[in-house]
């Protein structure tokens, strides 16, 4: 390996590992998918017009299929939604309090099934040891 090229390695594996890009992919995926509804546009629809899966579309709309996307899929989408490129991948206030919002949500969720998961267990330790 190139000593010259070991940094952009690192800054690579750093980069998919940072929190903050990672709440970007979250807030991007979710501003895709907001302003295909808003167009009452399936993601089936999407994903054939631009030439994609619709599971990699699902991917890209829950933030975990950015971070590799080409420009050319972003230049797509882009253009599906008949905006600038700019405008798409610019995250303003309102897109960070409806990204925030939908994962408050899911953060609630998620909170409620391991405090349900947690009782079950529970209830079935006091089961097996009663007897």
């Amino acid at each position: 390996m190139n000593p010259s090229t070991a940094p952009l390695t690192e800054l690579r594996i750093n980069a998919y590992e940072d929190p903050f890009l990672q709440h970007q992919y979250v807030c991007l995926g979710h501003k895709i998918a907001n302003i295909r509804v808003s167009l009452n546009m399936s993601q089936h629809e999407l994903a054939h017009h631009i030439g994609i899966s619709r599971s990699y579309l699902s991917k890209l709309e829950c933030g975990t299929g950015i971070s590799g996307m080409s420009l050319e899929i972003l230049f797509k989408i882009a253009q599906a939604f008949q905006i600038d490129v700019g405008q798409l991948v610019r995250l303003r206030i309102v897109d960070y309090k409806n990204c925030n919002a939908h994962l408050t949500s899911h953060y609630k969720r998620l909170e409620f099934l391991n405090h349900t998961k947690n009782q079950t267990v529970s209830n079935l330790h006091k089961k097996t040891h009663v007897n």
